[in-house]
């Protein structure tokens, strides 16, 4: 009773809202700030540049390695994977012993062996001071042999191949321990080879 005779308080109007026609659709917030992007650049340039220089680095230091390998040291390591790969191949394993004893001795006498063919080849070192006459009639004899396999298909039994392996090892040892003879002792023409004297 005493509830209804008391006075209602009228509630009052609520301010008026903003105007509809300036609300927008949602903002797209990027996620990364300008300065972020930029030092993100920054590091990834960094690391690719560090990237560059390892590579490099590691190329030159293979290249100074493999240049560091003597001459004698690395054709006997040739022949010797020649010898132990190509056993059912007697083609390619003349390839590669040949291979081998020319750059051997290309890098030695500075003579272009790799671009002679074997008669050439044998002419630019018939008067090598280096090679006597005995070094000179095996070398003739194992490049001959080379070529029967690699132009007319010859094959090759085991006992040969060994033999023409150590035959190419003894010519780099004895090449090799000329260095300490004088040239004047051992100055002797290699023989004529086999084209040579046909023609």
């Amino acid at each position: 009773m005493l509830l209804a005779q008391m006075p209602t308080t009228q509630i009052p109007d609520l301010p008026a809202g903003p105007a509809l026609d300036r609300v927008r659709g949602p903002v797209d917030i990027p996620p990364f700030e300008p300065w972020q992007i930029g030092i993100i650049t920054a590091l990834g340039l960094l690391l690719l540049s560090l990237l560059a220089w390892g590579i490099t680095r590691f190329i030159r230091s293979r290249r100074k390695r493999t240049r560091a390998i003597q001459p004698h040291i690395a054709a006997l390591a040739e022949l010797k994977t020649a010898a132990a790969h190509t056993a059912n191949n007697d083609e390619r394993f003349a390839v590669l012993s040949s291979l081998a004893l020319r750059r051997y001795f290309e890098q030695r006498s500075g003579i272009p062996a790799l671009e002679k063919t074997t008669l050439e080849f044998l002419h630019s070192l018939k008067d090598h001071p280096k090679l006597n006459a005995e070094a000179g009639t095996s070398l003739i004899q194992f490049m001959e042999q080379c070529d029967r396999v690699k132009f007319a298909r010859a094959s090759l039994s085991a006992a040969q191949r060994e033999s023409l392996t150590t035959s190419a090892q003894q010519l780099i040892q004895q090449f090799e321990q000329s260095e300490d003879i004088d040239p004047s002792t051992t100055s002797q023409s290699l023989p004529p080879s086999k084209e040579t004297m046909q023609a």
